[in-house]
């Protein structure tokens, strides 16, 4: 995860607009949640900068839903789920913003994507994929193809 540097000033003046490093700093947790296209209006909004206790799930339509022991919510009708635990936090002066490193401490999937090797099949969920701030897509699969290994 990467946080931007306005967040980062503002959290280091008391100020409420980071929220979300402020959490994952004092919880050590976050979650991360893969939705469908369809949703990508509703994903962007929840980068809007509301005011301390406003919840950004509630302002845009997304249920909270919890899995204890995990104290941050996911997205209810998300297809992946998964809980993060903080790790560290690694600033970047280059860009100004700061990389969250987490481990993962449980995974929630849609059973129906995962097949019988294992392979989740993200692509058939219609899962959204955003690139920079404001650009959204969806994935195609191309194919599959056995582990690579140097030519004999």
């Amino acid at each position: 995860m990467i946080l931007k540097k306005d967040d980062i000033e503002q959290l280091e003046q008391g100020f409420r607009r980071a929220d979300t490093l402020q959490n994952i700093l004092e919880t050590k947790e976050y979650t991360l949640n893969y939705i469908r296209s369809g949703q990508y209006q509703k994903a962007h909004q929840t980068s809007a900068r509301y005011d301390k206790g406003i919840s950004e799930f509630e302002q845009v339509g997304f249920e909270e839903w919890y899995h204890p022991p995990c104290y941050a919510p996911f997205v209810q009708d998300s297809v992946v789920k998964i809980a993060m635990k903080y790790e560290e936090s690694i600033s970047i002066p280059l860009n100004g913003t700061i990389l969250i490193i987490g481990s993962i401490m449980h995974v929630d999937i849609d059973a129906s994507l995962v097949g019988n090797d294992g392979y989740v099949a993200l692509s058939e969920a219609d899962i959204l994929i955003s690139q920079g701030l404001d650009a959204y897509f969806v994935s195609k699969a191309i194919g599959r193809l056995p582990y690579a290994k140097p030519s004999i």
